[in-house]
């Protein structure tokens, strides 16, 4: 533990502009329990610190733009859920806080941290794949969640209750599965838009005697009320709605990214940096 402080000292020494914040100590204790070593711990440290740095910002932005895109994400994926959680004022995901700031250090077995963190390390389907990890947990839930939690301190309490009870290798698979559906619906709704808006011709109506009451010859009212609309100005369905209304945001679109965004320096400065625990 002084180890760990002294390395932690020396990080704020180091990063000054962020500094120290609360919850950096579980990201550095399985670097330093796997290496063994204080200087390669601390420099591995530095390294994870690059891609985590967005989390700890003063002004929280970092993680707002995480829960932000969970948020875009569970609403393309599982429009049912979503509309659940609002229902329940839950749509701000906070209760995904503490795994997203540190990677699930608490939420999985030590062993399955390990093999989770260097399965996020590889960025082989995306940088951002921790949130597809995130919506794989709330997937596996979701009966749970719509059927008996109706208010936000109920989700909050049942999520938190999860630590330690996550199965990992299922985990994985759901979220790997998650990404690959989400791949295919964000080609369907790219290959839709790309198509040009079909062009309705309105036919004109056919001419009619006069009548009385109708002197112009066009259906009278009784006979446009019992006309059947055609196919073009049919109501849509539901689900052809809901798919017009879909759209990618550049949040979710940013997910398909193997790119690690790393935090401009400039960027801490303009954020106010860290905030001490």
């Amino acid at each position: 533990m002084e180890q760990m402080k002294d390395m932690l000292l020396t990080y704020n020494e180091y990063n000054s502009e962020l500094g120290y914040v609360q919850g950096m100590s579980d990201l550095l204790a399985p670097i330093y329990a796997v290496e063994q070593d204080d200087a390669i711990a601390f420099w591995g440290f530095v390294g994870f610190m690059e891609r985590m740095e967005r989390n700890f910002l003063r002004d929280q932005s970092g993680m707002r733009n995480q829960l932000l895109t969970l948020d875009h994400l569970v609403q393309l994926m599982d429009p049912a859920l979503y509309l659940h959680l609002q229902s329940a004022d839950s749509t701000n995901f906070f209760f995904f806080f503490r795994m997203l700031l540190v990677w699930f250090k608490r939420e999985f077995e030590w062993p399955d941290v390990l093999r989770l963190w260097e399965a996020l390390w590889t960025d082989w389907l995306s940088s951002n794949f921790h949130l597809f990890i995130a919506l794989a947990i709330l997937e596996k839930h979701r009966d749970v969640i719509m059927g008996h939690l109706k208010h936000f301190d109920e989700v909050l309490k049942y999520v938190n209750e999860l630590s330690n009870k996550i199965d990992l290798q299922s985990t994985l698979h759901r979220a790997h599965a998650l990404f690959r559906r989400f791949q295919r619906t964000v080609e369907a709704i790219d290959k839709k838009q790309n198509f040009p808006t079909p062009t309705v011709r309105q036919r004109k109506p056919a001419s009619k005697p006069s009548t009385p009451g109708n002197a112009s010859g066009s259906a009278s009212g009784h006979d446009r009320r019992n006309q059947k609309p055609t196919s073009a100005n049919a109501p849509e369905s539901p689900s052809e709605a809901v798919n017009q209304e879909r759209v990618i945001s550049p949040e979710l679109r940013n997910l398909l990214s193997r790119k690690v965004d790393k935090l401009d320096k400039t960027e801490v400065k303009d954020h106010g940096g860290g905030i001490g625990s």
